[in-house]
């Protein structure tokens, strides 16, 4: 018998998400797809210890990560990977 397949259930997300990319981390992402150099900083990655797999990603563009009345956005895994793919985000050196 095989195993059922649990469309669009958290379960099934999470698995996803862990198998597609790396997790990310603190720090400077540049995009190496058009618009090339477009530049975001990842300020925090908030794990939930009672849900293996999911996180929240805290970020805003490079040019306004200093602004205390900026506005960032925070993702959950699928928003990040799908941009992670979008843009070929790669994690900055700098």
């Amino acid at each position: 018998m095989g195993q059922a397949k649990l469309r669009g259930s958290k379960e099934e997300r999470i698995a996803q998400s862990k198998a597609r990319k790396q997790l990310p981390e603190t720090g400077a992402y540049i995009s190496t797809k058009k618009p090339l150099g477009m530049r975001f900083v990842v300020e925090d990655v908030i794990f939930d210890e009672d849900e293996e797999g999911f996180f929240l990603v805290q970020l805003i563009d490079e040019a306004s990560a200093g602004d205390p009345d900026a506005i960032g956005d925070e993702l959950d895994p699928d928003e990040w990977f799908a941009l992670v793919e979008q843009y070929g985000l790669v994690k900055s050196e700098n």
